[in-house]
């Protein structure tokens, strides 16, 4: 039988290796359209930075629109 300190180091370690594997295949998945063509370029590194620039921005996430926006 494991102690509860054990189960929650258990737990920490599988979410750690979790987290390995999703950053693996993103990753991987970034490699396979950077090879294809897809995603590279100034521009979509500018789309990148206006993203992370409006995620610093904004105090709530919320969906992003495409488009021009529409006043209501």
């Amino acid at each position: 039988m494991i102690s509860q300190h054990e189960e929650v180091a258990r737990q920490r370690v599988a979410e750690q290796i979790r987290a390995a594997e999703l950053r693996a295949q993103r990753n991987e998945y970034r490699e396979t359209l950077r090879a294809e063509g897809h995603g590279s370029g100034p521009r979509h590194e500018l789309a990148g930075v206006l993203r992370r620039l409006a995620d610093r921005l904004e105090p709530q996430p919320r969906h992003r629109r495409t488009g021009l926006s529409v006043v209501r």
